[in-house]
């Protein structure tokens, strides 16, 4: 079983990075690749210290590798999208039909705003954002920004663009234990960082 879980792990990283890297947009600066090994990162982090199950851990790095494939077809409503390719590969690399509809009630959980319904979906929920820890969050935003100018044509000068994020930072909660005792003081800090921004 261990080597299936491997094999079947190693063939959805190599699926997405060759599907992102041939029909993403060049102009998704953020919503790429390395953030989905990202939240991938988040999940295997967040899911041991959780004490999920092997199995468990499986469904949701699936679902994190999968959680935004969606974005090769449709920026607004992606996660759909998501679902349907994620089902394609799954139910083609022999994953049984309970299995396929975890990951992808896994993937729609990641939807904003997020209303995660158990467990596994409060950990890839936390994952997703899990870039709000970590201390390069500024670059992060900064390609976002870039991303939804030129995607959505969402302009907003640079004191807008701070103020938005200092809301989104303080507004968010985290929903696991290890999300709220661990990566929410490390998110604490970028939101010193913003607030500095405007002094």
């Amino acid at each position: 079983m261990e080597k299936e879980r491997g094999a079947l792990l190693k063939s959805v990283e190599a699926f997405v990075k060759v599907l992102l890297a041939e029909k993403l947009p060049a102009n998704m600066y953020f919503h790429n690749f390395e953030h989905t090994l990202l939240v991938v990162e988040g999940v295997k982090m967040i899911g041991k210290q959780s004490n999920v199950s092997e199995n468990d851990l499986q469904l949701l790095t699936l679902a994190a590798f999968l959680h935004d494939v969606g974005y090769t077809c449709q920026y607004l409503g992606h996660e759909q999208a998501s679902v349907e390719i994620a089902q394609k590969f799954l139910l083609e690399n022999g994953c049984s039909e309970k299995d396929i509809e975890i990951v992808s009630k896994l993937i729609i959980a990641t939807r904003y705003p997020q209303l995660p319904q158990n467990s596994l979906e409060k950990i890839i929920c936390d994952a997703d954002f899990y870039h709000f820890s970590l201390p390069d969050y500024i670059s992060f935003a900064a390609r976002l920004k870039r991303e939804w100018e030129e995607i959505l044509q969402l302009m907003h000068n640079d004191r807008e663009w701070d103020a938005i994020n200092l809301d989104m930072l303080a507004e968010h909660t985290y929903f696991t234990d290890f999300g709220k005792k661990i990566l929410q003081k490390k998110k604490m800090l970028n939101i010193e960082k913003l607030i500095q921004r405007f002094t």
